[in-house]
């Protein structure tokens, strides 16, 4: 009996009674992956860029000018400590004092040096230029590219301020303290005029430092002399209230006088008993002269007990009444002092303050620039070009090193 093959193809060869033979598989061959080589990538990541670069630098950027000056920061003391020399002889003291004040004139104003720059990097020099000069048109000039120009027409302060900082910039040299003011813009006229008015408020900013270091250094001299004025007013008072009291001008000199009016009545006293005393031992009782004496005796007498009354004032003693105005003229005497002082003492303050006055001295005035200073294309371009064919060497070193590892 002959066995037909399978109709279907489902059916299995072995309940056909046939042996399958096995055809060997042919292996798809897919077509190679084409990478790009490394002139491929460099032309893709480092010529592109820097073609676009360029392209920009030539067609778009606007040209940004620059105006610069230079100014030094003084104050009086540290010109008038090198002023002075000392001369020959025991000049060993005076040469140590002469060399100190030198070393501390050698950097005049670095405190202050500092705090104007500070002062031009923060909201608070923004708020003052913006009183001067409207910084925001001019950095919106018409000549500006999207890119370079501040994109607000009313910036938040803090955007405002990061834009300023790329605009204007104070450097100080370290060795000679001259700092250098570079203000840029997008026309020559512009950039001058704020390097002007950014000057303006930097000098104003010393005078309101010396305002403050002068009310501060006279404050409190002022205080003093004004507490020793009323001192000296209040003692000038109580020598007028005393002596409409006790109706004298000078008790001291009323005591005085008074004083030698008695010293001198007691001496002619004193006399006369004498010569009383000599004539009655030749004359009769009743002679005239005696008689004379003795009444001359008795009005002196009376005299110097009438002076000794007057010098009495009830409970009171001459001497009360004198001790009473001495501590009132000590007083005054005191007030006077101290107010000579205290007045000694404001206009020393008032000199040291002076003396200390910062003023900004201008070295060079800022210019009108001729030409642009940037965009500096040329340089922008090779220095971009040079980073990224650095960076793409770098790049595929490590891409080789990897597929040398992976192999």
């Amino acid at each position: 009996m002959k066995l037909s093959p399978p109709t279907r193809v489902s059916e299995p060869l072995v309940a056909a009674g046939l042996t399958p033979t096995a055809e060997p598989r042919r292996a798809i061959r897919r077509p190679p992956r084409r990478r790009l080589g490394v002139w491929q990538w460099f032309l893709l990541l480092v010529v592109l860029p820097t073609v676009a670069l360029a392209g920009y630098f030539v067609f778009v950027a606007a040209d940004v000018y620059e105006s610069e000056a230079r100014f030094l920061v003084r104050n009086r003391s540290s010109s008038a400590a090198g002023g002075g020399s000392t001369g020959s002889g025991d000049a060993s003291a005076g040469g140590r004092m002469a060399a100190l004040s030198a070393l501390t004139a050698a950097r005049p104003g670095q405190d202050e040096a500092r705090a104007i720059m500070s002062y031009l990097d923060s909201p608070a020099a923004l708020i003052a230029l913006r009183r001067e000069v409207d910084y925001v048109s001019l950095w919106r000039a018409p000549e500006a590219d999207f890119l370079a120009r501040l994109w607000w027409e009313q910036p938040p302060l803090e955007w405002m301020l990061w834009y300023f900082r790329r605009r204007v910039a104070v450097e100080q040299d370290a060795d000679t303290g001259v700092l250098k003011l570079r203000v840029q813009a997008f026309q020559a006229a512009d950039a001058r005029l704020l390097a002007q008015q950014v000057l303006r408020i930097s000098e104003a900013l010393v005078n309101t430092l010396n305002d403050r270091l002068t009310a501060d250094a006279l404050r409190v001299a002022q205080e003093d002399v004004d507490k020793s004025e009323q001192r000296m007013v209040n003692a000038r008072e109580a020598m007028i209230a005393f002596r409409e009291r006790e109706q004298a001008f000078d008790p001291q000199a009323t005591a005085g006088a008074q004083v030698g009016t008695i010293s001198s009545l007691q001496a002619a006293l004193a006399q006369a008993r004498t010569d009383f005393a000599e004539r009655r031992a030749f004359m009769r009782p009743d002679n005239p002269q005696l008689q004379a004496l003795q009444n001359r005796i008795s009005a002196l007498q009376a005299q110097i007990n009438a002076e000794r009354e007057r010098s009495t004032r009830g409970d009171e003693r001459l001497t009360q009444q004198v001790a009473a105005y001495e501590r009132l003229d000590l007083e005054r005497q005191l007030a006077e002092r101290q107010l000579a002082s205290a007045t000694a003492t404001l206009e020393t303050a008032r000199t040291d303050a002076l003396r200390q006055t910062v003023f900004i001295a201008r070295i060079s005035e800022p210019h009108m620039p001729e030409t642009a200073t940037y965009p500096k294309a040329t340089f922008n371009t090779f220095t971009v070009f040079l980073s990224l064919s650095v960076l793409f060497g770098i790049g595929w070193l490590l891409v080789v090193s990897a597929r040398e590892h992976a192999a």
